[in-house]
């Protein structure tokens, strides 16, 4: 005979063990899951091809030691209390605190100490840099020992070739004839086209800006042809130009 106390406590035991187990695995399938939990030293690691998710609105955020956020990824939020979907990443409390580098939307930055841009992508022409400005130009002040050009038809006076990363292109252009009552003419040319106005020139020295203006279409990265082409529509003499600042931007 089986002993008194392992005797089930009922014919209908085993049923209403096997009822009650269903219902706690029920329960278990429908809960969330890690509402709140902690991870020690030991780390978390997704072996194989698994994966983390965040989802919902939710974000990464890590924290220094005082609990100041270094890092924000998913939900971040703006100056003005609005959130977008991006990431961002801070400086250290030692180097201000401030954003270091920024992601919202698609649009990637990278900001100094001041809180200034000093690389980013263009996104109004989709397109290659909006920052950094680089080139530093400097030419002779002497307008005597400026290339020239005494043809009556244009002829290339200076030329020059850029890749093209930017779509926008700023040049100052200074510019005389040699002779007194001669006059000129001067143009700005990328692969063929004129960018910006013909400019006049008569026989004292100034300056022109051409530009911003937009570039030929090409391909990212393409090298650009540039020109500036001179003429003599007055007089003798040549017409003479040199390029004091030259840069591309963006849109």
């Amino acid at each position: 005979m089986i002993p008194s106390d392992q005797r089930p406590p009922g014919n209908d035991w085993l049923v209403r063990r096997i009822t009650d187990l269903e219902r706690q695995v029920r329960e278990l399938q429908a809960g969330r899951r890690l509402e709140k939990a902690t991870i020690g030293s030991g780390g978390l690691t997704v072996a194989g091809t698994g994966g983390v998710t965040v989802k919902d609105d939710g974000k990464v955020t890590v924290l220094d030691h005082t609990g100041r956020e270094l890092i924000v990824l998913g939900r971040v939020g703006l100056s003005d209390g609005s959130t977008v979907p991006g990431m961002v990443v801070y400086r250290t409390e030692e180097e201000g605190g401030y954003v270091a580098m920024s992601l919202y939307h698609g649009i990637m930055a990278i900001w100094d100490r001041e809180g200034n841009i000093i690389f980013s992508s263009d996104e109004v022409s989709g397109q290659g840099l909006a920052r950094p400005w680089l080139p530093v130009t400097w030419a002779g002040s002497d307008w005597t020992q400026w290339p020239g050009t005494t043809s009556t038809t244009f002829a290339m006076v200076l030329e020059t070739a850029v890749p093209r990363q930017q779509p926008r292109l700023f040049v100052r252009l200074r510019h005389t004839m040699d002779t007194s009552g001669a006059s000129g003419e001067l143009r700005l040319m990328c692969n063929g086209v004129q960018l910006g106005p013909t400019v006049a020139v008569g026989f004292a020295v100034g300056y022109t800006d051409i530009g911003p203006v937009a570039l030929p279409a090409a391909a990212f990265g393409e090298i650009m042809g540039l020109s500036v082409d001179g003429r003599r529509t007055a007089g003798t003499g040549a017409v003479r130009a040199t390029v004091t600042a030259s840069w591309t931007q963006q849109s």
